[in-house]
């Protein structure tokens, strides 16, 4: 089939280290590998697409924010700060516009490709994808990652104006012919706000097995931060308040004085990262921590590889939608995890089998839990094969061909409508 892919986050580059490049980079080369034609309509920056396209087998096409948009943008940042707001790279305003550009970007991919489907990665904002489906009367499918008008709101700079944002995230959502929930919290969401059961298929995230798997060695990467002989603790993320990293550090102070050879492996970075590393130094851990910055992903198995044990350390949040992609990176790469116990983390660590949980955000517990692995390395490598084995069918190709059999129904309607023929309307001209 021809898939065309769109992505109106400019947030997002394509080329970069962030889940959500990961994702579509993965999910891409994936349905390309099933044989399926795809093209991709992303805001990223200029530079490296033939390169992006060789390594996706997949065609890009450029949505930059348009050159009156990128100045309105400078113009809101600077009126944000001063009145002493956080500034938002790309403010509401400048992404509800960019649909403009967006539209037309992804009209001309449209009537080169002369696509099956549209394949959405929901973006804030974003309706241009709705409108091309219905222009080209073709299905829409929604991947959904996060309720974003919440998570802008609550974790983020905010919103411009929430019940806005709110109504029309839902009317995207009801919009969409089916919709693809990363977790079962947000197929809760998702049919909360109108969405009708049969419409959404729940896939967590997925992972690359031919890059991350246990045969992998991390002599180079123990080597190179001198960590020969030592007990690591690792993790892989960004250095956001949600991601827990806080805690870990709090529980790692409590695990070197019981035995001061644990080294900490931080692999990443982020906003945090600044208090984080003051945060050592005032602590006198330095020497035990190592900040190893953020990596390309083609390097993270060998970090993962370095580390004796992984940790996930989620806090107790109200609304824990995510599906974390280092949770199936740590696993399939055969590392112990230790992971707290909520959302879907809780779902795929099968604790004492393919890991251990601990309550979120009690330090006592992660600590224990840590110790527990320490002491017990036959424990160690047994959670370890569990985690790898258990991801060796959580892959991206599998989670491509799931989107493929959901959609192909829809496909083979849109095809068989019989006013099609004579320049009428298709099923889906009419949402």
């Amino acid at each position: 089939m021809k898939v065309l892919y769109l992505c109106n986050d400019p947030g997002i580059d394509l080329a970069g280290k962030s889940g959500g490049a990961i994702h579509i980079r993965s999910f891409v080369r994936a349905l390309a590998d099933l044989g399926h034609e795809v093209a991709i309509v992303t805001c990223s920056p200029r530079g490296g697409e033939k390169t992006l396209e060789s390594d996706l087998h997949a065609t890009i096409f450029p949505a930059l924010l348009a050159p009156w948009n990128r100045a309105l943008a400078q113009v809101l940042r600077a009126a944000n700060r001063a009145v002493g707001r956080t500034p938002r790279r790309n403010p509401d305003a400048v992404r509800a516009l960019h649909n403009l550009t967006f539209f037309r970007a992804a009209m001309d991919a449209a009537m080169q490709l002369n696509p099956d489907f549209i394949y959405e990665r929901y973006s804030l904002w974003a309706v241009a994808g709705l409108q091309l489906a219905k222009k080209r009367s073709i299905p829409l499918v929604l991947e959904v990652n996060a309720p974003l008008a919440y998570e802008q709101q609550h974790y983020r700079a905010g919103v411009t104006c929430p019940p806005l944002a709110h109504w029309v995230e839902h009317r995207i959502w009801r919009k969409a012919h089916l919709l693809i929930a990363v977790s079962e919290s947000l197929r809760s969401q998702l049919q909360r706000a109108g969405v009708q059961p049969e419409l959404i298929q729940v896939l967590p995230n997925a992972v690359n097995t031919g890059l991350f798997h246990k045969d992998l060695e991390g002599s180079m990467v123990r080597e190179r931060f001198d960590l020969v002989g030592r007990f690591v603790i690792g993790f892989v993320g960004t250095f956001k308040r949600w991601h827990g990293v806080d805690l870990l550090l709090a529980a790692f102070q409590d695990l070197h004085r019981i035995d001061p050879s644990t080294h900490l492996l931080l692999v990443g970075d982020g906003p945090l990262r600044p208090q984080f590393e003051e945060e050592v130094r005032n602590a006198g851990l330095t020497p035990a921590v190592t900040f190893a910055g953020g990596v390309a992903h083609e390097d993270v198995p060998q970090h993962l590889a370095a580390m004796d044990v992984a940790i996930a350390p989620y806090p107790a949040l109200d609304n824990f939608y995510y599906s974390p992609l280092k949770l199936f990176e740590y696993m399939a790469a055969g590392r112990p995890v230790v992971a707290s116990r909520v959302g879907q983390v809780a779902e795929v660590v099968v604790d004492g089998a393919t890991g251990l949980l601990f309550e979120p955000g009690d330090r006592a517990d992660l600590v224990d839990c840590i110790l527990r692995l320490q002491r017990d390395r036959a424990l160690c490598n047994e959670l370890g094969r569990n985690a790898s084995a258990a991801c060796s069918a959580r892959t991206w190709t599998h989670h491509a061909a799931r989107v493929i059999e959901r959609v192909e129904p829809l496909v083979n309607r849109n095809r068989a409508w019989p006013r099609r023929a004579i320049g009428l309307s298709s099923p889906y001209a009419e949402n």
